[in-house]
């Protein structure tokens, strides 16, 4: 799913006072169904994220705190938008709107989108987002610098295990979670399995075996420039070319290539374990440093509800907020439930390099190796 997707997820304070495990699983099962989540397996996120850190919203603050909390309650709703999964979003407006009966309104789409519609925003003065959650470093360091984002002030970023003096930037974004992709296989076709991605390489896996992503973003230049190299030998994107893979637009289509046994092995796809539980033909494995781009959360300065922006943002990086959030990837905090790792273990990126030309440079050499 890598277009627009809007969903406005709306419950407020009678659905908190109707109990908070009961509500937030009918909010999920709505939501799911609404964004045809067909690569889940079916389930609704209820019941594939762990729940023992629901209400777990971490540290309760001082006495200003409080105030922040009550004013976000009078305030009675909050718009983010994010480039996270639709099931990590869903589930995360279901846990916040059960705690504090602040309707959730979110904005889904991928990170240049989002780009464009906040400085659309900005331009004509109608702010819309409140919070932000994207994956593109260079773009958040330069509205930092411009003024564009809040200091935020929960006490869960500042006082808490959360590791402010690293993932809180000068820019005022702070990460929240790491999106995660990985290496995986058809059980079916591929029972013997995957070691590493230098395994791709085999010549048992050319003539099309082999599912890629498209590089649609300066993550990609990362994972395909930098990372593949690191792990998979020194010319990878080359080499792996010679086994004439198959592109696919996301890691979401390419997923269910995999799972449907279109292809044999994936170079770029989520940890496929709740999919193999729920019966599809299909494992992953890891890296001692796994492949993830940090997303990075801000409290927009315009915020048009900005103490339920604050209360949200800090929410994030609860053990309550984590646990959402950080489903299928790398989380903030340790001993998050749903996560597949933690963000010690994302290989660091040198985002200096991965910029727009880079991005453009990249394309033109995926073009020229694929096509």
């Amino acid at each position: 799913m890598n277009g627009f997707t809007r969903v406005l997820v709306r419950f407020g304070a009678n659905a908190a006072r109707g109990g908070r495990r009961r509500h937030a699983g009918a909010a999920i099962g709505l939501v799911a169904a609404t964004l045809l989540l067909a690569a889940c397996g079916g389930a609704d996120a209820g019941q594939r994220i762990a729940s023992d850190a629901i209400g777990s919203t971490g540290p309760t603050g001082d006495a200003a705190w409080q105030r922040v909390v009550e004013d976000a309650k009078a305030e009675g709703q909050v718009t983010i938008y994010s480039s996270n999964t639709n099931e990590q979003l869903a589930e995360l407006a279901s846990r916040f709107q059960s705690e504090y009966g602040i309707r959730v309104d979110v904005v889904r789409d991928v990170d240049t989108n989002l780009h464009q519609k906040i400085g659309a925003e900005q331009t004509t003065g109608r702010a819309v987002a409140d919070v932000v959650t994207q994956a593109t470093s260079v773009w958040a360091q330069q509205q930092g610098a411009a003024g564009a984002f809040a200091a935020p002030r929960g006490p869960a970023i500042t006082a808490s295990g959360y590791d402010a003096a690293t993932l809180l930037r000068p820019s005022l974004d702070f990460v929240t979670s790491a999106s995660v992709g990985t290496f995986g296989w058809n059980t079916d076709r591929l029972p013997k399995g995957l070691t590493g991605y230098a395994d791709l390489l085999d010549p048992a896996l050319g003539e099309g075996k082999v599912g890629i992503v498209l590089p649609t973003s300066t993550a990609h230049v990362d994972l395909y420039e930098h990372y593949l190299n690191r792990v998979g030998g020194e010319g990878f994107l080359d080499r792996l070319a010679a086994q004439k893979p198959r592109i696919y637009p996301g890691a979401l289509p390419l997923a269910q290539a995999l799972a449907s046994g279109e292809i044999a092995a994936a170079a770029f796809v989520q940890d496929q374990t709740k999919d193999a539980e729920a019966g599809a033909p299909v494992a992953s494995g890891f890296d001692e440093l796994v492949w993830g781009a940090p997303m990075y959360t801000a409290v927009l300065t315009k915020a048009p509800h900005p103490n339920a922006a604050q209360l949200l943002a800090n929410y994030l990086v609860t053990p309550a907020g984590q646990e959402a959030i950080s489903f299928r990837a790398a989380s903030v905090l340790p001993g998050v439930a749903s996560a597949v790792t933690t963000i010690d273990k994302v290989a660091p990126q040198d985002t200096e390099a991965m910029t727009a030309d880079a991005l453009e440079a990249l394309k033109v050499r995926f073009n020229q190796l694929f096509n």
